[in-house]
């Protein structure tokens, strides 16, 4: 019988390790081909992160007259340039604005307010009673010659409805019967039943105070007009590609520091 010399087993054995070491290895997996009529799935890519979204870009379509417009950039605005009678602390307390004080009276029918002697308009006029009675008139009454063509709808949901208009037992829509000057610094806006959040209503960011004889232009609010603020911010430049707000010199509380800009969009 014929035996493998000792350099044939040494090859013969080294040649049987490879085959199991080769065996032994992790294999890449070959791609498949989907079945018959089962579409083939691409490999999922992980999405490239949304880029987020500039805070200081708004719409170009703002309108800076708060009791008309209705959309989230054009009262961001406002916010900044005008003030109402009332104002709410981080609480939602009411608090003085433009009226450094209130009395009620016990029937809560008749809310006299005190204007405070240092309000004034951007334009350095001062705000008076007979603004209020003017801007309050404008959101209540249909018939007031500031009135436009808007439809009031922050009113309307704050209060019910308008002058004149009466539910089907004849009683009026409306809480507010109608607004009156006192004297120099004071006006009472009368109800016909109680709103016991009265305050809180008027802190409401569409009842703010405007110049009447700045809301006689026909388009008020839009970028061809001229803005006159009541609030601690002042429009210093509109274009067609921003808007910048810097401080109101005139304004009667804390003083702004820094302008912002905006871009649109």
């Amino acid at each position: 019988m014929n035996h493998l010399s000792t350099p044939s087993r040494l090859f013969a054995l080294l040649l049987t390790l490879a085959f199991l070491l080769a065996a032994c290895q992790p294999q890449t997996p070959t791609p498949t081909e989907a079945p018959a009529g089962v579409p083939a799935q691409p490999a999922t890519e992980t999405p490239a992160p949304a880029m987020p979204e500039d805070p200081n870009s708004i719409s170009r379509d703002i309108w800076l007259d708060p009791a008309l417009a209705r959309d989230a950039d054009s009262m961001r605005i406002n916010q900044y340039l005008y003030e109402g009678l009332v104002t709410l602390d981080a609480s939602g307390n009411p608090q003085p604005g433009i009226a450094e004080s209130w009395l009620i009276s016990e029937d809560t029918l008749a809310y006299t307010f005190v204007i405070r002697p240092d309000a004034v308009f951007s334009d350095g006029s001062p705000i008076t009673p007979d603004d209020i009675v003017a801007n309050v008139t404008r959101w209540l009454d249909p018939e007031s010659p500031l009135r436009g063509e808007g439809n009031y709808e922050a009113w309307q949901e704050v209060f019910d409805g308008f002058l004149g208009e009466k539910d089907s037992d004849g009683r009026p829509v409306s809480p507010v019967d109608g607004v009156q000057k006192v004297d120099f610094n004071t006006v009472i806006l009368h109800l016909n039943r109680p709103v016991p959040d009265l305050l809180v209503h008027l802190a409401n960011p569409a009842l703010v105070v405007l110049k009447p004889g700045a809301l006689e232009q026909a388009n008020y609010g839009k970028i061809t007009s001229t803005i006159v603020s009541s609030g601690p911010y002042v429009v210093s430049s509109w274009t067609s590609d921003g808007l910048v707000l810097s401080p109101n010199p005139a304004y009667w509380g804390m003083v702004a520091q820094v302008e912002m800009e905006f871009t649109f969009r």
